[in-house]
């Protein structure tokens, strides 16, 4: 049999020899080869481990950057919303407050006009009937014939003057119950007003006591994030996760409405400015097309800067208002152009289209069979949409800057916890992989020395058979 192996062997005899060999020289070199492994994989594990530390490290330190960054942004922010609750209190109170003292000198009026009304509403006691005391009178009259004539003719006229009392009395009663229901009616609109105006200044109250709440819950978390609590780091970097995803969301849908932009134009502009010219292989007019829409997003940036609504560039912001109303107008200005040109560039687009269209059918030798009416209505609905979209989607383009600046601002910390979870993770694989190296590397030393095992056999059983009479010769001279 013949092993094919850089020293060819020819026989068993040949093999055994240059396996012995082999072995006895692993066996001499055992300690050396241990130390050499062990030092190789010690040193690779203790490489691991450090870069792990290394990378915890460098984790932390970032946490700690990102954690100062979130608090920052959000105690900026938390600012922002403090003076925004302030100022519409301030407008709020000048606004519907401000007239509260003509509200009270109404309120008063129509107070004191109730009362007056209340007063002319009162019912006057009747006076007393005259005949009371002629009765009286008659009373005390003696008993007789003359008497009783002259009662009988006293008690007439009495009769007589007491239905007349009573008719008077009865219309006097009338009348005045007629006017202390005047009265009474005449209040019914000053309750209502006043009614009225006390609910007014209830629903005002309640607005101010919900500002109030509000204010209240801005001053706990700002207060939460000047502390540094946990709580408010934690509410921090949710929130801005969310608000990355929702601008991702909404640049991703910006970005397919400025990729049919650029095609609105793109044929045109090739009319324009040649189709043939090319820069670092792309087309002349679709980087002038590119250019257009990069100026109407610019334009609006810049519109909505000066309008206060973002801050990517604070120093227009802080300008004087004249300069900052100066800026306002032309970048709206710019925008209106840019979408006008558009516009026109979308009816020119659809001109081309139509041109090329009867070309290929001249070129193909096809007629048009299309009644007059119907082509036209076919024409006409697509150009306006045309011309609608190029008008529209420029301007629609300018609110772009809103999420763009709530990505760049919430951009950085989700980045940074990406980038602290893939240290984390990173570093716990290096541990791991550190761990493995130790374990390969006692596995390899014990595979070195399967391959001695006969020789570490045979050394065990000389040291056994030196240590025995050494033991023996031990126990003697303790039992002496």
């Amino acid at each position: 049999m013949i092993f094919e192996t850089p020293f060819t062997l020819n026989s068993w005899g040949e093999f055994a020899i240059l396996f012995i060999g082999g072995t006895l020289v692993l066996y001499i070199a055992r300690n050396a080869a241990h130390r050499a492994l062990n030092g190789s994989f010690n040193s690779l594990y203790s490489g691991l481990r450090l870069a792990a530390k290394a990378l915890q490290a460098a984790r932390i330190r970032l946490y700690h950057r990102n954690r100062e960054v979130l608090l920052a942004q959000g105690r900026e922010q938390a600012e922002r919303d403090l003076e925004k609750e302030f100022f519409e209190v301030n407008k709020f109170v000048q606004r519907d407050l401000g007239g509260y003292p003509q509200l009270q000198r109404q309120m008063q009026a129509q107070v004191a006009r109730i009362q007056d009304d209340y007063e002319r509403s009162r019912e006057v006691p009747l006076a007393g009937p005259d005949w009371v005391e002629a009765v009286d009178a008659i009373a005390k009259l003696k008993n007789g014939e003359k008497a009783a004539t002259i009662g009988g003719k006293v008690l007439e006229q009495i009769h007589a003057s007491a239905e007349q009392q009573h008719k008077e009395t009865l219309a006097a009663y009338r009348k005045e119950s007629f006017t202390r229901h005047n009265a009474l009616k005449s209040m019914t609109p000053y309750w209502r007003k006043l009614a009225y105006s006390v609910d007014e200044v209830g629903e005002r109250l309640k607005e101010i006591v919900t500002r109030s709440h509000n204010i209240d819950h801005q001053m706990i978390r700002f207060n939460d994030i000047v502390a540094g609590r946990d709580k408010a780091e934690r509410a921090l970097k949710a929130s801005s996760i969310t608000q990355f995803i929702i601008a991702a969301l909404v640049i991703t849908i910006a970005i397919g409405g400025a990729f049919f932009n650029f095609h609105l134009i793109a044929l045109p502009m090739s009319e324009m400015v040649g189709s043939v010219q090319r820069v670092a292989g792309v087309k002349v007019a679709d980087l002038a097309a590119l250019v257009i829409i990069c100026l109407e997003m610019t334009a609006g940036i810049f519109l909505l800067e000066s309008l206060r609504i973002t801050s990517l560039f604070p120093l227009i912001g802080a300008m004087d208002d004249r300069i900052r109303r100066t800026i306002m107008i032309a970048a709206a200005i710019v925008l209106i152009v840019l979408a006008s040109t558009e516009s026109a560039l979308a009816f020119m687009r659809d001109q081309i289209a139509g041109d090329l269209a009867d070309l290929r059918a001249s070129l193909a030798g096809v007629t048009a069979t299309t009644p007059l009416t119907d082509t036209n209505i076919n024409e006409w609905i697509p150009l306006a949409a045309n011309m609608t979209l190029g008008f529209i989607l420029p301007l629609a383009l300018t609110m772009v800057a809103i999420p763009l600046e709530y990505l760049l601002q919430t951009g950085r910390s989700v980045f940074g916890s990406v980038l602290e979870l893939a240290l984390t993770v990173t570093a716990v694989i290096m541990r791991i992989t550190a761990a493995m190296v130790r374990h390969i590397g006692k596995i390899v030393i014990s595979l070195y020395d399967l391959l001695i095992a006969a020789p570490l056999w045979c050394e065990a059983l000389i040291r056994q058979s030196l240590e025995t009479p050494s033991k023996a010769r031990l126990n003697t001279v303790t039992e002496k």
